[in-house]
């Protein structure tokens, strides 16, 4: 996902956003996870941060295809809805379990998509600039 660099009172921070989902985001603050949990604007309340335990976030991501309603092994799926933003690997690039294939921008946000499998670039079938469904198939690995 985006990192961002801001100022508070003077102090340089670096913020990365690992997850958003539903009522909350994991962010990485200077190096220190928080979970932010977002509550409803209607009862007026503020959002809160609590400290999450030090974990690595899960963000490998599978579903069933569109095209097929099911998936292979090593096929990557989109977790939402978007625009393809980049593409950062082609056909035959040699990847590993956790490394980032694909940005996937929406709602004005950046998703850094991710492989669980680790193997060859086999097939991308995205362009850059394409929209996407949730959990259509990205690019295929193989061995």
């Amino acid at each position: 996902m985006k990192t961002y660099k801001f100022k508070i009172n003077g102090d340089d921070y670096q913020a990365k956003i690992l997850e958003y989902k539903g009522d909350s985001i994991l962010i990485k603050v200077n190096g220190i996870e928080y979970k932010v949990e977002i509550e409803d604007e209607i009862q007026g309340s503020i959002p809160k941060l609590v400290r999450s335990q030090k974990t690595s976030p899960d963000l490998r991501f599978s579903g069933p295809s569109l095209k097929t309603d099911k998936t292979e092994p090593g096929d990557v799926t989109a977790p939402i809805p978007g625009l393809v933003h980049k593409i950062l690997v082609a056909e035959g690039d040699r990847v590993n379990s956790g490394d980032p294939v694909i940005i996937l921008e929406a709602m004005k946000m950046e998703s850094e998509i991710t492989t669980d499998k680790s193997g060859i670039v086999k097939k991308i079938l995205v362009k850059e600039g394409g929209n996407v469904q949730e959990n259509e198939v990205l690019l295929q690995i193989g061995d």
